[in-house]
């Protein structure tokens, strides 16, 4: 087993960017909460922003194209593989891609104006509608089908109305340019030194760790012998 042991005692900041339009923000957003609790054990906080990608991405100069044919079939793979590591069940919509702002703007009020529990439900129920349902969230009525459950129809009507303030448009906008993203996910790491480091995409999670020097492990095959032992222990 390859163990990078910690460096440093604790500290430390991690910051992901993500927008329900993209599926990898998805993924990324569900390590994000299961990895929360042992960062946070080593003193790093977590933090969680809803961004627009189409903005950052142009504001990249790298504007949203569609997928190239001949890499279609390893997309399609790679998205049903990781949905299914993670326990999701990604379907792809046939309506993609959706314009997402108006279901960054609802993510982003409910983030800054109700306890974090309600945007740690919020974000996902729009993935899950999108991506798994093919709820199209950018309008009100699927925003209405995906919040239900988690606020009452008066509330997310009540949310749906200010989140289209100027004050929140303009939340998002600062927001969406303090990531320098130019795709989704985007992780910023801030290290105890103070050194700050960005990835895009959900697999670059043991840089991630080894950047914020947390103990972890690497991937690895479990030797049939190990697997044998604990059969037996358990019998």
């Amino acid at each position: 087993m390859s163990l990078f042991p910690k460096k440093n005692p604790e500290g430390g900041k991690l910051t992901i960017f993500v927008d329900c339009v993209s599926p990898y923000s998805w993924f990324g957003f569900t390590n994000a909460i299961r990895y929360r609790p042992l960062l946070n054990a080593y003193g790093v906080s977590v933090e969680i922003v809803p961004f627009f990608l189409g903005a950052a991405r142009d504001s990249a100069g790298n504007p949203f194209t569609p997928t190239p044919k001949w890499r279609e079939a390893f997309g399609e793979q790679d998205f049903t593989l990781t949905g299914e590591m993670l326990g999701l069940k990604p379907v792809r919509p046939k309506e993609f891609p959706i314009l997402s702002l108006f279901a960054v703007r609802i993510a982003t009020w409910v983030k800054d104006h109700y306890p974090a529990e309600k945007f740690d439900q919020t974000f996902p129920a729009f993935s899950v509608a999108y991506w798994s349902k093919g709820i199209n969230i950018s309008k009100p009525e699927g925003v209405l089908k995906a919040l239900a459950g988690i606020f009452t129809e008066e509330e997310i009507k009540e949310i749906m109305k200010n989140a289209l303030s100027p004050e929140n448009k303009q939340r998002v906008i600062e927001l969406t340019k303090s990531a320098g993203a130019f795709g989704a996910p985007w992780i910023q790491a801030v290290n105890s030194k103070g050194h700050r480091r960005d990835w895009f995409g959900n697999d670059r999670w043991d840089q991630v760790f080894y950047h914020l020097e947390v103990p972890f492990t690497t991937t690895r095959i479990i030797p049939p012998d190990e697997l044998e032992a604990e059969a037996k222990a358990k019998l």
